[in-house]
């Protein structure tokens, strides 16, 4: 199964690759952006830049979804559009990963003051509109990434659609083409349905849904869903 694979270069600068199935367990942490989006329209609470260069989601006050692939994070700032300032920075102290999965919880330290996001009972129907959020490559291959945060409105596949990236039925298939995308810089990251202000988290940014992109195609995200018990039973929510 392919993932995005995240490391840092220079000055904190966020490089990504692409991890095949056959790779090194060990290898550099990963993460997928987004090409062809824009500057975020509104602030949300719950959107999360985590130190590693991945992305991530508040869904408890101490508790932050993103992908088992990013790896480890030292801290997550919580509800800011900026990736280097505003919202909340928090320590955190330990992470849990569901077995047999990419979705791994992180637990801060201290509580946060900012609203969680809800998630989703039941993955959204193909056809449906879908949001994605990251601080990954504004493009590729000539990858350069924002300090702004970005936002775009795709649709929702049928899982199927993402089955070559590893997808099951229980996990989200996003759309995507070579000039809007999900891409490297924001592995673990939100796939949300709703209105402004209002939004329900669907996924977790896993990574490209077929089996030879990178990215500017199709995005895998690991379904909330179906594994919302398991976050519950966790998160004590």
């Amino acid at each position: 199964m392919r993932r995005f694979l995240t490391a840092l270069v220079g000055a904190g600068v966020v490089l990504l690759s692409v991890l095949a199935a056959t790779g090194s367990s060990n290898a550099a942490e990963q993460s997928p952006a987004i090409i062809g989006g824009h500057n975020a329209t509104e602030t949300y609470s719950w959107m999360v830049s985590l130190s590693n260069g991945c992305g991530g989601s508040l869904v408890a006050p101490q508790w932050i979804v993103t992908a088992n692939h990013c790896g480890s994070a030292t801290q997550g700032r919580v509800g800011s559009t900026n990736k280097n300032s505003g919202g909340e920075l928090l320590r955190i102290d330990r992470r849990v990963t569901k077995p047999g999965t990419d979705l791994t919880l992180m637990h801060t330290s201290t509580a946060s003051r900012q609203a969680p996001v809800r998630m989703a009972t039941a993955n959204p129907a193909a056809g449906s509109a879908v949001r994605l959020l990251g601080w990954g490559c504004l493009r590729w291959p000539s990858c350069s990434t924002p300090t702004t945060l970005q936002e775009i409105d795709l649709t929702i596949l049928a899982s199927s659609r993402c089955a070559a990236g590893g997808g099951a039925s229980t996990d989200v298939c996003v759309s995507g083409d070579r000039t809007h995308s999900a891409c490297h810089g924001d592995s673990g990251g939100p796939a949300v349905v709703g209105t402004r202000g209002n939004w329900t988290l669907v996924g977790e940014t896993h990574g490209p849904g077929d089996n030879g992109g990178e990215c500017a195609t199709s995005t895998l995200y690991t379904g909330i869903a179906a594994n919302l018990t398991w976050i519950r039973q966790q998160t004590g929510t």
